[in-house]
């Protein structure tokens, strides 16, 4: 039996990740030191001694921090209950906003995207209400912490700007209508869910556990899949020793009755015709609508039920295939000697070079020239 727990608690402790066990570790040191300094404060005599002690409780008659305690309690009991009714009187103003708002957004994805924008809002106003009533009750200048806060709040809008960019993208992808809760999307290449929207960032979940969380300033692009009906098209090939007429009435008979067996399918199969003739076969192409949501289930459906109709209907789907034939026959018949000479005689011809014509002197020329010159006189005589 010990055997057993000590397996358990090793596999309670391995199955943490690095990550996980610094996080419990880093708690533990956190619990030791925080019950220490309880200790310590209650005990602050036995631990430092009177002198050290009356300082921590103000008073030389406290004993321990346990009086030091029952003491501030009965000082402060009205305050106490009054700081109580306010947080309960807040906390129940907030669940009935929250509870209000999920009940005016409960209609289509801009309002429930809207709604959540909204109970995000209602929760920090209410704890900062909240938290500055309680300390107006405990006597805490609050309009000087406000003023403070003003001061802090301008130096680390300067030096936080990506956050401020942030809020402000979130508020236009709300009021654009980018996209709403529940819509699926493309954002980075990432394929999911919108699972949240909040003023800083959104939540993709792609519901095979990974979720993915974009800043706002950060999403440049997004493809809405869920705005309008999502397009599948389907190829299937056929032999080309099929006769094109016979296919194509098999698939007005069976066509109808598919679409009724694919409920996901919103306006039937539609059979758009002969889109490729590749090596293997002629290419038959189908179309369905459907939701973003079926649309892998739909194309999964859709090419069982295509391919499970052409097995029925006798129709080839070809696949590519190598098809090897014998040599040919080293048996062949021999060239006679006419057709030796005739073959020679082509080989001439094709060789045979034009004789080029004779070059003329450059006397030859000038004499030529002189001549002709004479006869020109001779007839102007």
């Amino acid at each position: 039996m010990a055997k057993v727990q000590k397996e358990k608690k090793q596999n309670w402790w391995t199955r943490k990740s690095k990550g996980g066990k610094t996080a419990f570790i880093i708690e533990m040191v956190l619990l030791l030191v925080c019950l220490f300094a309880l200790t310590t404060f209650l005990f602050a005599r036995e631990f430092y001694g009177n002198e050290i002690a009356n300082e921590i409780y103000k008073s030389e008659t406290i004993p321990n921090g346990f009086v030091f305690i029952a003491e501030n309690v009965k000082t402060n009991i009205p305050n106490v209950f009054l700081s109580l009714a306010v947080i309960a009187i807040v906390w129940g103003i907030s669940i009935v906003a929250v509870f209000l708002t999920n009940l005016c957004t409960k209609g289509n994805k801009r309002s429930r995207t809207i709604g959540s924008i909204v109970k995000s809002i209602i929760k920090y106003a209410s704890f900062i209400i909240g938290l500055a009533i309680v300390l107006v009750i405990w006597g805490v200048n609050v309009t000087g912490i406000v003023a403070s806060l003003g001061i802090l709040t301008l130096i680390i809008g300067l030096g936080c700007q990506s956050l401020i960019q942030d809020v402000v993208s979130g508020l236009f992808i709300v009021f654009d209508d980018y996209f709403s809760v529940g819509d699926m999307v493309i954002i980075d290449g990432f394929r999911g869910y919108v699972s949240e929207i909040g003023l800083r960032s959104v939540k993709i979940d792609d519901k095979v556990g990974d979720i993915k969380t974009i800043t706002n300033s950060n999403i440049g692009t997004c493809v809405n899949l869920s705005r309008e009906d999502n397009m599948i098209t389907v190829n299937m090939p056929a032999s080309y020793f099929e006769d094109v007429e016979r296919v194509e009435a098999v698939f007005a008979r069976e066509l109808p009755q598919i679409a009724k067996r694919i409920p996901q399918i919103l306006n039937g199969i539609t059979y758009k015709g002969i889109s490729n003739f590749s090596d293997a076969g002629v290419e038959y192409t189908f179309a369905v609508h459907c939701l973003a949501a079926d649309r892998f289930q739909v194309k999964r459906d859709l090419n069982r039920e295509i391919y499970q109709m052409f097995v029925k209907n006798n129709i080839v789907v070809p696949f590519n295939q190598i098809t090897i034939n014998n040599p040919d026959s080293a048996d062949r018949p021999h060239p006679s000697a006419e057709d030796k000479q005739l073959s020679q005689g082509l080989i001439n011809q094709q060789r045979a070079i034009t004789p080029k014509g004779k070059k003329t002197r450059f006397v030859n020329k000038v004499k030529a020239s002189f001549e002709e010159t004479l006869k020109e006189v001779d007839s102007g005589d």
